[in-house]
């Protein structure tokens, strides 16, 4: 610290800023050219990196400044276009850093080599995450782009046919929250009541949580066309068990509600119908898929609950029913908080089981998710305008249900053991 405060005023993270700003502009030049964004992005990158550069220049000028400066305008007015425009502009940085370097404190120069090791992977973040999340917003508001022909400026067109106009997309919303409703908290139950056997001392303890694990490790395409097979009408392992040949569990789209009630002389519709039987073969394939994982992290929550609660419980005359609900439940709930949220944003992502199942979507639009729907319209339909609209809401209404989830579920999380 007294080695910046004695050259004069210090430049404070000004260094590490413009550092930032030139990796970021050699991401923009990237994202260009995979059209990621649109071309005026990288001038607007450079306007900004050459600001910040010439500001910090200009608050302490010396002369050492001038190569990294120099090397740095090259690198850019290439346009970063090749590796050599790169070099250039990453040189003039170092230039720049090791001219400032006397006039940096400790704690600055620590800020500016901890970015230098974080930014590879900042950088894979924006070039493979924020940018092309911005440029698919940026799509939503133009009128079928395809990549091919000309696309004119929409507005909210595409999300105003979206909310108002189709069908389709509330009845694939209706049935992801289904999805939701049933797969998160039935997951859950099932797997916390799995890891509380699997956390007692029983013989071949480790053969058995590898046998539960064994699920999530296996490719999920395969895994859905191993369920296919055992939903099959005639020659499905299931119908053979049960008894019930013919049966064709992927296509029937009658709900499992209006099925249970209609012996009772209650007809229900649309949504109100529940699940169609199909997409409840489904939810069955997805919890045995993810009980494993499940499992798995319970397991680690309950192997931190410390074991001197149990013995004093005991010792109190709780029973084994009352030692998992008041001490258990309660010290498990960072676990499962933090699950109902990986879940709930999960669900909502339903995607390969479902188009591995049911290609088409279920016999009437049954099994249609979300995510299915989206993927329908953006490559079978070539209309990416339109699916970046939907990706938009449903990101939309993820990040809501998150939050309200956060708010709610969090106050019941117990943190203390």
């Amino acid at each position: 610290m007294l080695r910046g405060s004695t050259l004069g005023h210090s430049l404070g993270h000004r260094p590490t800023l413009v550092l930032g700003m030139a990796v970021l502009l050699a991401l923009v030049r990237l994202a260009v050219a995979l059209e990621l964004l649109p071309p005026w992005a990288y001038g607007v990158g450079a306007i900004l990196l050459l600001g910040v550069t010439l500001e910090a220049m200009f608050r302490g000028f010396q002369a050492a400044l001038l190569p990294g400066i120099g090397l740095l305008l090259v690198g850019i007015g290439w346009g970063y276009g090749n590796t050599p425009a790169v070099l250039l502009a990453l040189l003039g940085v170092g230039a720049l850093y090791w001219a400032w370097a006397p006039r940096m404190s400790e704690r600055e120069q620590a800020s500016f080599w901890g970015w230098v090791l974080v930014w590879p992977s900042l950088g894979l973040l924006l070039v493979w995450q924020i940018f092309p999340s911005l440029y698919a917003l940026w799509l939503s508001f133009l009128d079928r782009f395809n990549f091919i022909g000309q696309s004119r400026f929409a507005g909210l067109l595409n999300y105003e046919i979206l909310l108002t106009r189709d069908p389709l997309f509330w009845k694939a919303m209706g049935n992801t929250f289904w999805f939701v409703i049933f797969t998160v908290p039935l997951g859950i139950l099932l797997a916390t009541v799995v890891a509380i056997l699997l956390n007692e001392r029983v013989r071949l303890l480790g053969f058995f949580r590898t046998l539960y694990f064994l699920p999530y490790i296996t490719a999920l395409t395969a895994a859905a066309a191993v369920w296919d097979w055992i939903y099959h009408p005639e020659f499905g392992f299931l119908n053979w068990v049960l008894g019930t040949p013919g049966l064709d569990w992927l296509s029937t789209p009658q709900g499992i509600f209006a099925l249970a009630m209609a012996p009772l002389g209650i007809h229900l519709q649309g949504f109100w119908a529940g699940p169609s039987v199909a997409f409840v073969a489904i939810m069955v394939m997805s919890l045995w898929h993810l009980l494993g994982y499940q499992v798995v992290v319970i397991l680690a929550g309950l192997q931190n609950i410390p074991k001197e609660y149990y013995e004093a419980a005991q010792l109190d005359g709780a029973s084994w029913w009352q030692q998992q609900r008041y001490i258990t439940w309660p010290l498990l709930s960072p676990t499962t908080f933090f699950l109902s949220t990986l879940g709930l944003i999960g669900a909502f992502q339903v995607f390969t089981q479902v188009l591995i199942m049911t290609p088409t979507g279920g016999v009437l639009q049954d099994t249609l998710t979300i995510t299915l729907y989206l993927y329908n319209k953006g490559f079978r339909d070539s209309d990416f305008s339109y699916a970046s609209a939907i990706a938009v809401v449903v990101f939309t209404v993820i990040l809501v249900l998150t939050l309200v989830q956060q708010r709610v579920l969090e106050r019941r999380v117990n943190y203390e053991t």
